[in-house]
């Protein structure tokens, strides 16, 4: 390989190689559930612990933190758990 050739490949082509690799997505590794939509929050009434509704959508608890963000546990606190088994009497029906 001429000097030029190689001073390219390493200038150039090796730093956009390491720039993707780091870029990439890491797959399910850093997948979130999707918090839960406008419609479901005005359709359910919220469980409030901590000073903050909750919302059981989809196997998760969700809150919405001081910021705005939507947040959820990977685990159900012990408080949750008499909520979950009775969600579905907690519908509005008037959606």
């Amino acid at each position: 390989m001429s000097r030029s050739i190689r001073s390219k490949f390493f200038g150039v082509v090796l730093p956009l190689g390491a720039l993707f690799a780091v870029a990439a997505p890491a797959g399910d590794a850093l997948a979130q559930p999707a918090p839960p939509p406008p419609g479901y929050i005005a359709s359910y009434e919220p469980v409030y612990y901590n000073g903050y509704a909750h919302y059981y959508y989809h196997q998760h608890w969700y809150y919405r933190d001081h910021y705005g963000g939507w947040q959820y546990y990977n685990r159900e606190p012990a408080y949750f758990g008499g909520y979950r088994g009775h969600w579905g009497e907690r519908y509005h029906h008037w959606r």
